[in-house]
């Protein structure tokens, strides 16, 4: 069998063939959200009065040394952008809790998954603001063609109209968020959004989410195409303002992971695989088999590619401290492929999917993205 072929049966069993993974039983799986959700919310109320004590001191030393220091320091910034964050999540919590007894009195669903809808705009909008004003975050949306050249505000880089499958680059802690922020409240899209089971930790996403689509996944290699099933799920049914929002590298890019991608292919015998990502240098390969689902599931979706750059070095917590204010603009495009013209078959389908992702890659490299391969990179490889 070739490797062509390999690789277009492995696709096939991940997105129609092999039998799903069974779920746990849904007794488990309440009792497992219900301990997640306390603990969640413990531990949110514990870093809230860790904050908030951090929070009176920064204000008390802002106020003693103003007359010496002009400019609010790093450390000053970091409380003031967890202090957003802890008053973000108390309160919506609140409003949650809140919008749950009224909907236990007035059962109306539809107004529930509105007011569920505007409290996560406002969550982000509040997320959004303390970046910029105290991060130093400036978004600008570029077009996407280097022949077309210059910068665009909001309004000029339009959508298509009707329901989206939005696949972005994973770049930098913030990115996802950034991106869905900006579908939701720049262009009016409710984001059908793929999270890793890790966020579902976090007891405001969890509870806003709970009534708007949404997926949490932890994939695994022998999940039997249990992933790709959910985000197919995910996709069925979606209105003309939403938009499924899927990240197919699976994490942030980093040089090791890069690596780590090129060798699993090889070991997986996909060679012509391994050989494109060997040329990606500012992406990771993608997994196809949840787009595709998704694309399966929702055939008369437009697909938008999504790059950006100017996050790449924020890759853990202290990244984030150290980095603090950003000193370069994120820059985001992005370019849509009409459902029409999305391969049906899966081997075309598969050159499509790379062709987008080598350009991609050729965009954050011209954008000024490429500079985090360094000597990481070269070493691992080197190294074989």
């Amino acid at each position: 069998m070739t490797e062509g072929a390999r690789y277009e049966q492995a696709v096939v069993r991940a997105v129609t063939g092999s039998p799903v993974a069974s779920p746990p039983p849904p007794r488990m799986r309440v009792v497992r959200a219900a301990g997640r959700r306390i603990l969640g919310v413990l531990l949110l109320l514990t870093a809230t009065v860790v904050v908030l004590i951090g929070g009176l001191c920064a204000a008390l030393f802002t106020v003693l040394s103003a007359p010496w220091r002009p400019r609010l320091g790093r450390a000053r910034r970091v409380v003031a952008i967890a202090a957003v964050y802890a008053r973000t999540e108390i309160a919506g919590l609140a409003v949650a809790a809140w919008r749950w007894v009224h909907f236990l009195v007035n059962r109306d669903a539809a107004r529930d998954r509105r007011e569920r809808v505007q409290a996560l705009t406002t969550a982000l909008n509040a997320l959004r603001s303390a970046a910029d004003r105290f991060g130093g975050l400036d978004v600008v949306l570029t077009r996407s063609s280097a022949d077309e050249g210059g910068e665009q505000d909001a309004d000029s880089l339009k959508l298509p109209a009707g329901p989206l499958i939005v696949c972005g680059r994973h770049g930098g802690i913030g990115g996802a968020f950034l991106l869905a922020h900006i579908l939701l409240a720049d262009y009016g899209r409710l984001p059908r959004v793929v999270l890793k089971q890790t966020l579902s930790w976090d007891p405001l996403i969890d509870a806003l989410l709970s009534r708007i689509p949404h997926a949490f996944i932890n994939p695994q290699p022998d999940d039997r195409g249990a992933t790709a099933a959910r985000i197919g799920d995910l996709a069925e049914g979606m209105d003309p303002t939403d938009a499924l929002l899927i990240f197919p590298e699976g994490g942030n890019f980093t040089p090791s992971r890069r690596i780590h991608a090129i060798r699993r292919l090889r070991r997986r015998g996909l060679a012509h695989a391994a050989a494109h990502a060997e040329k990606l240098q500012n992406v990771l390969p993608p997994h196809p088999d949840g787009l595709f689902a998704a694309i399966e599931a929702a055939p008369e979706s437009d697909v938008v590619f999504v790059a950006h750059t100017g996050l790449e070095h924020l890759q853990s917590a202290a990244h984030v401290v150290r980095s603090l204010p950003l000193r370069e603009p994120v820059e985001i495009t992005w370019w849509s492929v009409p459902a029409a013209k999305v391969p049906t078959e899966t081997a075309a389908r598969v050159g499509w999917l790379e062709e987008n992702w080598s350009r991609i890659d050729r965009w954050v490299a011209a954008s000024g993205g490429a500079g985090l391969l360094g000597g990481e990179a070269a070493g691992a490889e080197g190294g074989g």
